[in-house]
């Protein structure tokens, strides 16, 4: 004689569950639908502006930022000169004489080294009305003055009608390796000495100084100048 087995359940226990992948199908109200509808859109669309986002799967993600903006470059200031050049009297001023002005061009740079002049030429300028106003175009003075260059200073002005005879009249010599200078037997007069040099920072980005100084002799002396910014 077969017997069959029934089913035991557990006291208390109702019929077997059905697994959790396959429910009970129950009927489902409208207004549910319309509410699950809504908000499968909502998932697909975003509910809010769209953002870019960069990176990977499984990888951490942060928003796209939109490159820095990089400054534009500072325009040079432009310097029309009033006073003409007179080429026969800077001549004049810069006849045979007998002084000698010595003098060393340093300077210290952002990172505490003593820059100088050293292989860089300097030039002897006579006073004149033209290049008085031409240093003080330049920087700022017509006695003593410094030039910024490179990183962080302002573009050297421009002189729209610098004459060019001017460079070509007047002497120059080339400092040592010291950072030291001389010209000799210069002529009773006020005279200018210009120059300037330059070195690298620490991101390797050239940086640098213009110098001016205003000197006078008679008489045979010998004058010592320390240009320093």
């Amino acid at each position: 004689m077969t017997h069959q087995r029934r089913a035991r359940f557990a006291p208390g226990a109702g019929p077997a569950r059905r697994s959790a992948l396959f429910p009970t199908q129950q009927p489902v109200s409208l207004p549910v639908l319309l509410l699950a509808s809504l908000l499968t859109a909502l998932l697909l669309t975003g509910c809010g502006p769209k953002r870019s986002i960069i990176g990977f799967p499984g990888e951490s993600t942060q928003e796209a930022r939109p490159a820095p903006q990089q400054a534009e470059p500072q325009r040079p200031r432009t310097v029309t000169l009033s006073t003409p050049y007179d080429s026969k009297e800077a001549r004049r001023k810069l006849a045979p004489g007998k002084n000698t002005i010595r003098g060393t061009a340093t300077a210290r740079t952002p990172g505490g080294e003593v820059a100088s002049c050293a292989g860089k030429p300097v030039t002897l300028v006579p006073v004149t009305a033209y290049s008085s106003e031409r240093m003080f175009a330049i920087y700022g003075s017509d006695d003593k003055g410094t030039l910024r260059l490179g990183q962080g200073a302002a573009p050297p002005p421009v002189i729209t009608n610098d004459d060019p005879r001017y460079l070509a009249d007047h002497p120059q010599t080339v400092c040592t390796d010291s950072g030291a200078f001389v010209f000799k037997d210069i002529a009773d007069g006020q005279f200018f000495i210009v120059t300037g040099f330059t070195w690298l920072t620490v991101d390797k980005k050239p940086q640098g100084v213009g110098l001016m100084q205003r000197v006078g002799v008679s008489g045979g002396q010998t004058k010592k100048l320390d240009m320093k910014p």
